[in-house]
């Protein structure tokens, strides 16, 4: 398809006539889609403070009016970061199954859901029962809920610890978990990965809680000691959430993984241990993991 047939469908989309198509989504230069989404973006609140709201040009998604940091982007544009969005596109394919950890109101979750398609399924984490619940009901509406499977328990390095959610009132994708029982907080009882059968087939995941990545690595050794299959995984990497991040890398390669990240502009691009090492220690780095 050329660049002008291509316009000529965008414009299209933007005017209501269709919805965005997964393969505009793939192949489509970003500013055009970007125009797209928001034009077919769209709001109803329902009261309670949930909206339900078209998001990525295709899908409804209920979202919570009092949550700042991520559905208002949602109501506002319809996607939220693109380049994460486009590379997770490029590597999912139907068939496969695909973990989102820290999925928070679920916009990768449906994303993922599409690209498996009806043959692959989906693993949901999310903790936070108000951002779960959104969650299971955007995957109904959008005609995903047969492919997609919900956890509650948040995961972690060892089955049955004991933890408190700590969810920022106006932030909840800045959940994170603390051993204090903070007012406010919620117990929350950890499960490892590899202790769920079906997680051990996965052929993408994504990880994003804010400091847990480590412990949830270390609770994934029945999948990542498994080298009969190709595995990608998208990891948000902060040093400064870890006591020895130079040894968090290292174990990462050592179990065979080149190391990558999500270039805001480039899209996936190689990296060296060194470079990561390199960024600010608060810069939140969403690395590709790949074997």
């Amino acid at each position: 398809m050329d660049f002008w047939a291509a316009l000529w469908r965008h414009l299209n989309a933007a005017r209501g006539h269709e919805l965005l198509r997964l393969v505009d989504l793939k192949r489509g230069p970003r500013s055009m889609n970007q125009s797209a989404i928001r034009k077919l973006c769209s709001t109803a609140y329902l009261g309670d403070e949930t909206v339900l709201c078209r998001v990525l040009g295709r899908y409804k998604m209920f979202v919570d009016s009092t949550d700042v940091g991520l559905s208002s982007h949602l109501m506002l544009d319809g996607y939220w970061e693109m380049w994460l969005t486009e590379a997770l596109a490029q590597v999912i394919k139907p068939g496969m199954v695909a973990v989102d950890i820290g999925a928070n109101l679920g916009y990768f979750t449906l994303l993922m859901a599409d690209l498996v398609g009806p043959c692959g399924a989906v693993h949901a984490f999310e903790p936070n029962p108000a951002m779960a619940a959104r969650l299971i009901k955007s995957a109904d509406v959008s005609g995903f809920r047969e492919r997609v499977s919900l956890y509650p328990d948040p995961l972690g390095s060892e089955d049955g610890q004991e933890l408190f959610l700590v969810i920022p009132h106006g932030e909840p994708k800045n959940a994170h978990l603390t051993p204090h029982a903070i007012a406010g907080a919620l117990p929350v009882t950890l499960r490892r990965f590899d202790s769920h059968p079906a997680l051990l087939e996965a052929d993408v995941i994504k990880i994003d809680v804010e400091g847990a990545e480590r412990e949830i690595w270390r609770g994934m050794a029945g999948l990542l000691e498994r080298r009969d299959k190709p595995l990608t995984i998208f990891l948000e990497f902060a040093s400064i959430r870890y006591d020895n991040p130079a040894a968090f890398l290292d174990e990462i390669e050592a179990h065979g993984f080149s190391l990558g990240d999500v270039h805001l502009n480039l899209g996936v691009q190689t990296r060296t241990r060194e470079q990561i090492l390199a960024a600010p220690p608060r810069v939140d780095q969403m690395l590709v993991l790949r074997r």
